[in-house]
């Protein structure tokens, strides 16, 4: 077992597919909290780890897809365990057009 398997987060249950949405993306919100743990474990401990990272970085050191990093991360932020990088001026850092993100100490 490696440090990832052992990063256990917990999200509410909340519905991840809308009512007028097609049975196949009904069927995949079913088995999202199947993996969404697993992957937030994995891009929280990348971004321990790694530093800031922005999710196309983060998804060549993990192997997700920049949009399953970017499902996760705003529930990472939610939990009070990631937030997005600011600038000096308050803007957000990006970087190969997406923001930058860091794990909360």
């Amino acid at each position: 077992m490696n440090a990832c398997d052992q990063l256990q987060i917990q999200f509410d249950v909340k519905t991840r597919a809308r009512a007028t949405d097609p049975e196949t993306s009904k069927a995949a919100a079913r088995r999202a909290s199947d993996f969404s743990t697993s992957h937030a474990g994995r891009i929280l401990l990348a971004l321990q780890l790694h530093g800031q990272r922005s999710p196309y970085e983060l998804s060549q050191l993990i192997g997700l897809t920049i949009v399953q990093i970017d499902r996760r991360l705003p529930e990472l932020a939610a939990l009070g365990l990631a937030r997005v990088v600011k600038l000096d001026d308050g803007a957000d850092m990006v970087r190969n057009g997406c923001r930058v993100w860091s794990a909360v100490s």
